[in-house]
This record gives structure tokens, sequence and C-alpha cells, in this order.
């Protein structure tokens, strides 16, 4: 058939359905291992299938979603090791990004931060965790575009997509939430100081995370998950 009788999907169109595909991947608004109905879904978006697939390719590349030659597309699987070995892969990053901040930010650009996370832990109480997640998360980013390197912030934020389950679990424990805002009011003082280094192990303790204690956040999670799909 000919080019007009398949026109290019338009750039919105696919934008629209990575964003909304993206966020049920993030969120396991699909369960892990699902194979994805791209005509049910396709008409919940209320859109044709083609810009749906390259929504998913997209997703893909970015170790959101599955792809199975004959079968399809489907939901990434929850793996207690990947999780691990994304964390560990993330402190390398956010420790170099603390020490780079350090060298390269200025005064006021650290106290924009230290202003930013103040206001964060204020709302703390009466904020809900959806919420307090992506704000953890903006923090982590704002500190890393300190360092000067888009490319470092690029890799996090794939990075946090793909850890965003597990650390949403790791925060609804009110004892860990607690420990993180202290720990994040720690960083931020080393880096007022000038202690690149202080802050870059400060950030490796505070992201450490052990095989064993995301086997239990996945676990907790699929509970979840598959208690809400039949609730």
């Amino acid at each position: 058939m000919s080019r007009a009788q398949h026109p290019k999907p338009s750039a919105t169109s696919v934008e629209r359905a990575y964003e909304a595909l993206r966020t049920m991947a993030v969120r396991f608004d699909l369960k892990p291992g699902e194979r994805l109905n791209e005509v049910e879904i396709a008409r919940r978006l209320s859109m044709s299938r083609a810009p749906l697939r390259e929504a998913m390719n997209r997703l893909v590349t970015e170790g959101l979603l599955t792809v199975v030659p004959n079968q399809g597309f489907s939901c990434r699987k929850l793996s207690a090791s990947e999780i691990a070995s994304l964390y560990e892969v993330r402190a390398d990053l956010e420790a170099a990004g603390a020490r780079a901040a350090a060298l390269r930010a200025n005064r006021g650009e650290l106290e924009e931060l230290d202003a930013y996370w103040s206001k964060v832990a204020a709302s703390q109480a009466t904020t809900p965790i959806e919420t307090l997640v992506a704000r953890d998360e903006e923090f982590h980013l704002r500190l890393a575009a300190l360092s000067g390197n888009r490319e470092r912030v690029r890799l996090l934020e794939n990075i946090n997509a793909r850890i965003h389950f597990v650390r949403r679990i790791n925060l609804e424990t009110p004892a860990r939430l607690k420990e993180s805002f202290a720990e994040h009011a720690a960083v931020l003082v080393r880096l007022l100081k000038g202690d690149g280094d202080g802050a870059a192990e400060l950030l490796r303790s505070h992201l450490a995370l052990s095989a064993e204690e995301a086997a239990v956040s996945i676990r907790e999670g699929l509970a979840r998950i598959y208690a809400e799909s039949v609730a």
C-alpha cells in the first residue's frame, strides 16, 4: 500500500501515547509480566495503534516495557536483582554529581535547593505520598543538575522511572520517610559547607538498597497490585 494509505503518526499522538503508557508502566497500573492488549489500550486512549506502537517501542528501549517476537509487548517484571543494581548505579551517579555540585554550584543555587527541601519538609504531614515521592525525585534531580552534566540527569530520570514503584513502597513506611527527610537535610548541610566528599558519602548511605531489601519491597508491592485488582 502507498504511504498515503499509511500516514506516519503525528508527534503529538505518539507523545500522548508515550506519556499515558509511561505513567501506567511506572506505577504498575499494568501487572508485571502482563501482556498489553494494543486494541484495548488504543481504544482507551482514543487513538489508532500506529502511535501506540511507536510509544511502546520507545518504552522498551527505556526498560519500562518488554517485547517478545511473535508474542507482543508486556509490562516489565519486578526483579529484586535488577532493582538493587539500579539503586547501585543511581548511587554512583548521584555521589559523583554531589562532588561536582560542591565545586561548580554557587552559594545561591545551593540555598535555593535548601529552601525547596525545607518547604517540602514543612508540608510533609499533609502531602499525599505520591506527591512526596515526586518531590523526593525532584530534589535528587535538581541536585544532579547542579553538577552541570545534563547526561547524568537524563540517566537518573530513566532510573527513577524504573525504581519509582519500589521507592514509593519504601517511603510509605513512616520511619523510612522520616529518615529520608533527615538524610536530605544532612546532605544539604555538607554541600553548603563545600564538603562534596561528605555529601557524596551521605548520599551513598542514603541510597543503599540491598537485593534482600528490594525483594521485601517487591513482595509488598506485588501483594498490593493483585489485591487492588480484585478489590
